[in-house]
Formats: structure tokens, sequence, C-alpha cells
């Protein structure tokens, strides 16, 4: 467990000192870290949505979740992904990149990302493929977040996030997840209740973990 708290907070330090080099334009989303400690174990998530400056359209997009039981030295549970975007149309994006995971190694993914903001409600869409070989994924990703304004300083928060893939060559499922979040939000903190619904393999087997989250916006 200790390992995995350790490259959580790794994660976090490498886009800070990236970023920290170059001015990124102000209207990129900001670089987000979220951490969930719950009955189970600890999950955490680092996501990067950047514009790339000087290059219109051009970006780069990150996700990555580790999770661990408490009674696990290292995580065992870990998806990562880097893309670089290209914006065809309005608030519709190509992306391209690479996708890991302990069990399936490195493998090159490709898809297309909706993204669309409708005041205080965001909706992000994105399909894609992992793998371009027999054994190649088709996974499903969505994601709608809820920030109501309370005040100038307060914000409430609810999201829903889930993922859901399988094989191609057999359509037999190979991962999904549902995360849920509710609290509140003061200026660049949000904190509050959650819970992660994780499913593995052709078996599905599961995995719940409840308890309570912080994010911080480490850049706008």
């Amino acid at each position: 467990m200790k390992k995995t708290i350790l490259l959580a907070v790794y994660l976090i330090f490498i886009p800070v000192w990236f970023y920290s080099q170059t001015e990124a334009p102000v209207s990129n989303s900001p670089v987000i870290f979220e951490a969930l400690a719950g009955n189970k174990g600890f999950a955490s998530q680092m996501t990067v949505n950047k514009g790339i400056e000087g290059i219109r359209g051009l970006g780069f997009f990150s996700v990555a979740n580790i999770s661990s039981k408490w009674s696990e030295d290292s995580s065992k549970d870990a998806m990562i992904q880097a893309n670089i975007t290209f914006e065809i149309i309005k608030n519709l994006r190509l992306v391209g990149g690479s996708h890991y995971t302990p069990n399936t190694g490195l493998r090159p993914t490709a898809g297309f990302m909706y993204s669309k903001n409708f005041k205080d409600f965001l909706l992000v869409v994105n399909p894609r493929f992992i793998g371009f070989s027999k054994s190649s994924i088709a996974e499903g990703f969505l994601m709608m977040e809820y920030k109501p304004k309370i005040n100038e300083n307060w914000n409430g928060y609810a999201r829903i996030q889930g993922l859901y893939s399988e094989t191609i060559k057999d359509g037999e499922h190979a991962r999904s997840y549902l995360m849920l979040r509710l609290g509140l939000s003061y200026r660049s903190v949000t904190f509050g209740t959650g819970a992660n619904f994780d499913s593995y393999g052709p078996l599905k087997e599961s995995k719940q973990n409840y308890g309570v989250f912080a994010a911080v916006r480490l850049f706008n």
C-alpha cells in the first residue's frame, strides 16, 4: 500500500514540474488529481487535458488510475493512458496514443472524444480501440459532471464516470468500472463521499470500494 501511495504522489509532481517550466494558455483545462480512501483500499486518478501552445487544435490528454487494497504492498490495478488529440470540429477530437495496464502491457490506442460544457454540466464521451491485433479491445468511456454554483467560492459537485471494454474477437467482457462522487467544491478543492465499482475479465470478478475523496485542480 505504501508503494501505491508513493506512486500516486510521484504522478502528481511530474506534471507539476513539467507545467511549471512552461506558461500554459489561460483557457486550458486544469490538471486534476483525486484520491479516494475507502473501506477496501486506496484509489487515485490524475487527469491532464492541455492544449499545445502555439499549435491550434492540437493537445495532450492523459488519465492515470491506480488502486490497491490496504493489505497490498504494491498496486496490481493500474490503467494509464497518454494521448495526442486533434480537434476536427468544435468539441470533437481525434485521439491517439498509448494505453498501459499490468496485465496487457503497453499497447497503441485510437478513437474519438466528444466533450461539451453546458454551463454547470460537463459531458465527455470517448469510444476507442486498444491494440491492433487479434486481442484488440473496444472500449467506451462516459463521464457526466455537475457543479451547480452556491456562491462565489462554493459549488455543489456530482460525478458519474463509467468505462466498459470487451475483446473484439469474441465479445467477452475485459474491464469495466463505475465511479460515483458527491460533495462540494471550494475554489480549487473538491471533497465528499465516493464509491468505486470495478469488474475484471470474462467472469466479471468484482471489487467495491466506498469512502471519502478529495480532489485538487493543480493548474488552470
